[in-house]
């Protein structure tokens, strides 16, 4: 085990069991009571008392997030910087300098080649989406959270109306493993959410993302236009 690996086992251990489960559960992204004691096992009482000392202790905060119809607003937990830091990472800088060398010194032609590159493996990999139907738009937007679940990127899609009337489906990511790359470079994003509207045959608009500072990342999709699209 190295060094890094081994001090950041330690100083999670040292939250205690449950704290410590906890504490990794949310490294993957916002979790409710509900999700926490869920995946742990224990009441949510007992959840919410160890979220209170972990609050307490500047390790997590809480957002209120409100859904589309009935039913009260819930609170989601994330961990705070402070809290990220008990994991040292340094996936991220290495990620950054790459594209950054990409840009830099091989110019931005070759960066969005790379990127072009990369959203087409995507595509690939989440090609089962289209077995929805080619007419089935909402099915496949879900069939596409489950696969972005599948990944760790905690996906669902919820329904609403548009100022015009039309039914816009909403993908929302809970999680995001590259949130502190594409903080640097938003075109993963962008690319993404093309891939997105790729896979699913319909128009593709992102509305937020983790990136930017949101608790989820979140793309329209209009299941109205799906016919242009494909």
């Amino acid at each position: 085990m190295s060094s890094d690996t081994a001090t950041a086992t330690s100083l999670v251990d040292l939250l205690g069991d449950t704290r410590a489960r906890i504490v990794s559960l949310l490294r993957h992204g916002a979790l409710a009571v509900s999700d926490l004691a869920s995946a742990l096992g224990l009441s949510e009482v007992a959840i919410r008392r160890h979220l209170n000392v972990l609050e307490r202790d500047g390790l997590v905060g809480a957002e209120t997030v409100r859904r589309d119809g009935p039913g009260r607003p819930s609170a989601h937990y994330t961990l705070t910087d402070r809290a990220q830091r008990l994991f040292p990472d340094r996936y991220a800088d290495l990620a950054n300098e790459v594209l950054d060398y990409l840009e830099q010194v091989r110019g931005r032609t070759e960066l969005l080649a790379f990127l072009r590159w990369r959203s087409t493996r995507q595509a690939e990999h989440y090609a089962d989406v289209a077995e929805a139907g080619p007419g089935d738009v909402a099915g496949r937007a879900e069939r596409l959270a489950e696969r972005l679940s599948e990944d760790g990127f905690m996906s669902e899609v919820r329904t609403s109306t548009d100022a015009q009337g039309r039914t816009v489906l909403e993908l929302a990511q809970g999680s995001c493993a590259v949130a502190d790359v594409a903080a640097r470079h938003p075109e993963l994003c962008h690319f993404e959410a093309a891939m997105f509207q790729s896979v699913l045959g319909a128009p593709v608009s992102r509305r937020q993302t983790i990136a930017g500072g949101a608790s989820h990342c979140v793309c329209h999709i209009t299941p109205e236009h799906a016919s242009t699209m494909t």
